[in-house]
């Protein structure tokens, strides 16, 4: 194997690695915080580090396999944009949910903009 494959394998494996540590600070930060509100906050460096970082690198993985395919460059931007997209939408309607439905909140949310609606 050529130096700039194992340059390529070893970037592809540091990718998905800094990609599976968001999804552990999110984890751990949905453990740590008080409320249902700030839990579903807590997603946020899952989707918008976590899975970017472990769809590029195993694009570099399956280019090294099996050769460069446009398609998946297309199919990793489209789930990428989408997972950002669904999420951002997701956390927003989950947590107006979180709070409509009478869970607690934290005393140290503040500035609470739901109170008035």
């Amino acid at each position: 194997m050529s130096g700039l494959l194992v340059a390529l394998e070893v970037l592809a494996a540091v990718l998905i690695v800094i990609g599976a540590f968001g999804f552990l600070v999110s984890g751990i930060s949905m453990l740590r915080v008080r409320d249902a509100v700030s839990r579903v906050n807590a997603l946020g460096p899952a989707t918008a580090v976590g899975l970017p970082f472990i769809l590029t690198g195993a694009l570099i993985h399956v280019t090294i396999d099996t050769g460069w395919s446009w398609g998946n460059l297309v199919k990793v931007i489209l789930s990428i944009l989408a997972s950002m997209i669904v999420s951002s939408v997701a956390a927003n309607t989950l947590g107006r949910a979180a709070y409509r439905s009478g869970a607690p909140l934290d005393p140290a949310t503040d500035p609470n903009e739901l109170a008035g609606r």
